[in-house]
């Protein structure tokens, strides 16, 4: 029996990952992963995701954003794309929208500081708030 309960937390791991990956590297929270999977007949109970979930990230497969307390955690998929790390977000303060962003001003801002005082900026997990241009149009209408 206990081999039968491997090859079941082997195959929700995979259907989870497929799941993740066929996002394209898009942001995805657990509620999405649980949503997409039961309407595609796929029942994975939520704490099965949230384990399989800390495993990927720990094999270094997808990586997780924690943005804030009022936001939970979306994940993404880096599998063998290192480069995906190297980019800061943008995060809208209204919507929670999460935008990537990869900057040659940022990078070199990133270099002098690690020139001038010796500290890395980890890039993949440095994230700018402010208002995002759908939400700041519907301010101004």
């Amino acid at each position: 029996m206990q081999n039968d309960k491997f090859q079941r937390n082997t195959h929700q791991k995979a259907v989870i990952l497929d799941y993740i990956k066929t996002r394209g590297g898009a942001h995805i929270r657990a509620e999405d992963i649980l949503e997409g999977l039961e309407a595609a007949g796929q029942h994975v109970g939520k704490a099965t995701v949230y384990r399989f979930l800390k495993a990927l990230e720990n094999e270094g497969q997808i990586r997780r954003y924690t943005i804030s307390d009022k936001v939970p955690a979306c994940y993404q998929y880096i599998g063998n794309t290192p480069e995906c790390q190297q980019h800061c977000h943008l995060m809208c303060s209204r919507c929670g929208r999460l935008i990537h962003v990869e900057s040659p001003t940022i990078r070199a801002f990133a270099a002098e500081t690690l020139r001038q005082e010796g500290f890395a900026i980890d890039e993949g997990k440095t994230v700018f708030y402010g208002i995002c241009k759908d939400c700041g149009e519907k301010n101004n209408e």
